[in-house]
């Protein structure tokens, strides 16, 4: 239960998780990441006494917002008298409920069979909040039946939370590709994130990225993931926007792509309200991402800064990503990662220096205790 939940119930009032947190709870996905919503039975006047820091962004699916300091628990809170006002629950799974106490679930509109499938209804209505309600299913379920997916009304000026939110929840499903394509296909993406518009531009060589292009190649690489880490699916986004800004040199096609691509990220996350310790760890996966595959061949002493970060196993996880992706064999990643296991071992050892060799000289710290 989270941080909020405890003060919730503490000050007795009534609260139910609500659509997408509900659905995970439900399904078993796991989504920490990502802002939890809550239905309170209570007014934003008594919601202010119970949270100091409470925030009031005028977002169209909550009524009030609480961030806890660092990169703690995010919860979106909606007033259940504000519910028919926000047009909420044009999807009829936004109305399944959970009680965090007791772990029951409440099925007003009949949805039990939907999630036991795994799917769910696209909305029959357009209202202010379709788009962000659909892509956030779409990212955990499949859609019912073969129909196209309906034409959803782009938002005016959507708020940088809004546009957050809208992506941690989408790269915290398993179906992160199914979203973002449908929210390509909606014309949102070429009008508020241009940079991963300019991903459909970007096209790859048959022989080395059969899997398509650009965004093509992006999606496939979301569908790898062995975790729904935030940072790690934030870089697998993110990873190759640097090539529609790259030029072919020396017989590299995208050149210099991997610098260019950790700034640009660096800006659209910044863009976004996340904070600058994703950020920067975003921007080192991207920068290294093409490192592992020459691990094998180059002294450890080049890169040791990198390689011992503590955030370079997460990388690794990055770059396998990249290439199975593109359908290639293992080979490249398993001696990625052999070298890796090789550097840590020497990092260890106190008679070898970092890149193998025989240390000549040992001071009294580094050799190990024999007891008489």
């Amino acid at each position: 239960m989270t941080e909020a939940a405890e003060i919730l119930a503490k000050t007795g009032i009534p609260f139910r998780e609500y659509g997408v947190t509900a659905v995970d709870s439900y399904c078993g996905f796991s989504a920490p990441q990502s802002p939890a919503f809550y239905l309170v039975q209570c007014s934003i006047i008594d919601l202010a006494r119970a949270f100091e820091s409470l925030q009031y962004p005028s977002l169209p699916y909550a009524d009030a917002a609480l961030e806890f300091e660092g990169e703690g628990a995010k919860v979106r809170f909606l007033c259940r008298d504000t519910i028919d006002q926000k047009r909420l629950g044009s999807l009829a799974i936004t109305d399944f409920r959970r009680d965090p106490l007791d772990g029951r679930y409440y099925d007003p509109r009949g949805v039990y069979q939907a999630l036991r499938e795994r799917s769910f209804d696209p909305a029959e209505e357009v209202h202010e909040n379709d788009l962000f309600e659909t892509c956030l299913y779409l990212s955990r379920l499949r859609q019912s039946g073969t129909a196209p997916l309906f034409k959803p009304s782009l938002p005016s000026s959507p708020s940088t939370l809004w546009q957050k939110d809208l992506l941690s929840h989408i790269l915290q499903g398993p179906n992160s590709s199914a979203a973002l394509d449908f929210l390509g296909e909606s014309g949102f993406i070429a009008a508020f994130w241009p940079e991963l518009e300019a991903l459909l531009q970007v096209d790859h060589a048959k022989d080395c990225h059969p899997e398509g292009g650009g965004w093509s190649h992006t999606m496939e690489a979301l569908r790898y993931r062995k975790t729904r880490d935030l940072r790690l699916s934030l870089a697998i986004l993110l990873h190759d926007i640097g090539k529609a800004r790259s030029a072919s040199r020396e017989g590299r096609r995208f050149d210099k792509h991997a610098e260019i691509g950790a700034g640009m990220a660096a800006r659209f996350l910044r863009d976004l309200g996340y904070e600058a310790g994703i950020i920067e760890d975003v921007s080192f996966m991207i920068r290294w991402h093409m490192l592992p595959a020459a691990l094998p061949r180059i002294p450890i002493t080049s890169v040791q800064d990198i390689v011992f970060d503590q955030r370079f196993p997460l990388l690794l996880e990055l770059f396998r990503c990249d290439e199975f992706s593109s359908f290639k064999g293992p080979d490249v990643y398993y001696a990625a990662c052999a070298a890796y296991r090789a550097f840590q071992k020497f990092e260890k050892n106190p008679f070898r220096e970092r890149d193998g060799r025989k240390k000549t000289k040992y001071s009294a710290a580094a050799l190990p205790f024999f007891p008489h």
